[in-house]
């Protein structure tokens, strides 16, 4: 994966991190959860096509080697973190259960099953989707299926209800779909880029425009929020800093973004169960030691499983 990208991965899983601290006094950034769940679903569509894009060109590209390595991506620590919450916290055991352990609770269009258990994993659910569908989507990714999922997006944000908005503009696999697509469409754009010349200013015009864009969430209509209001920033900013021409870039570029961008998937599963772990017995502290012992369990505990499970897995998927 491109440096760059994999520390903007930190930068917008610290995002969501945030979106879910809220405590004492000062409430969860919001914003950043909707930005950061978009970024990843736009991401995902980019990165596949990056690496498989090629491969589905020239006739090479094996479907069930690709899902596999998906999934093998994805399960065991889908898994470790259900059965984390489940010993730490004792949940009620039922059919939802299956469902979250299977990723599909993300159909169901009910908060009780959508966000049930670690709830977080519904973008998982929602993503294993994406995968099943990209082989397709490569193939059909033009300006004539892009003009087809945008009047669909249109026509779902005018139609839906302000009350189903979050099970179904922001979680439900069909809708997401819309952002996943995006990515894909923004690599085929990418790859005919080669001689682009893009001024190192614009970096910082992209970052100044996403801090205008989150400062804007609290003022633009509900339904805009999960991922429209963001597409005007995010896909040129995946797009420009992908190229690592910039100042940002060069900061980006360091070891340590580095290394927390390595771990930005486990530390997205796993500290809302360190969050609430700690929220649940240690509630008297102050905001910032709170804040810092709970981002630094939260990196402990996904350095701890990257190392001993996730580096292991992809040794694997190597051999």
């Amino acid at each position: 994966m491109n440096a760059t990208i994999r520390s903007l991965r930190f930068v917008f899983v610290m995002m969501i991190f945030m979106s879910h601290f809220g405590y004492g006094d000062i409430s969860a950034f919001d914003a950043g959860g909707d930005c950061g769940v978009a970024f990843f679903f736009l991401l995902s569509g980019f990165a596949l096509s990056m690496g498989y894009g090629s491969r589905i060109d020239d006739g090479v590209f094996s479907y069930r080697h690709f899902m596999k390595r998906r999934l093998l991506k994805v399960y065991p620590l889908h898994l470790l973190s259900l059965a984390l919450l489940l010993v730490l916290f004792h949940p009620e055991i039922g059919h939802k259960l299956l469902l979250n352990a299977l990723l599909l609770q993300s159909w169901i269009p009910d908060a009780n099953y959508y966000f049930s258990y670690n709830g977080v994993s519904w973008f998982l659910s929602s993503l294993l989707f994406h995968y099943l569908l990209f082989p397709v989507v490569w193939k059909w990714a033009n300006r004539f299926t892009l003009i087809a999922v945008v009047a669909f997006c249109a026509a779902a944000y005018v139609l839906v209800p302000y009350g189903r908005i979050t099970a179904v503009l922001y979680v439900a696999p069909w809708m997401r779909f819309v952002d996943f697509f995006l990515g894909v469409v923004l690599y085929k754009l990418y790859r005919r880029s080669s001689g682009v010349n893009i001024p190192g200013w614009t970096e910082w015009f992209l970052v100044a425009l996403l801090a205008a864009s989150l400062a804007s969430y609290p003022f633009v209509d509900a339904k805009l929020r999960n991922a429209p209001l963001y597409w005007c920033v995010l896909l040129p900013l995946i797009f420009v800093f992908v190229h690592e021409k910039g100042p940002v870039t060069k900061c980006l570029r360091c070891s340590l973004f580095q290394w927390l961008g390595s771990l930005s998937m486990p530390i997205f599963m796993l500290h809302p169960i360190v969050l609430r772990s700690m929220f649940h017995f240690f509630n008297s502290m102050p905001y910032a030691v709170m804040l810092a012992l709970c981002f630094a369990i939260t990196v402990a505990l996904s350095w701890v499983v990257d190392r001993f499970l996730l580096s292991r897995i992809d040794e694997k998927l190597k051999s």
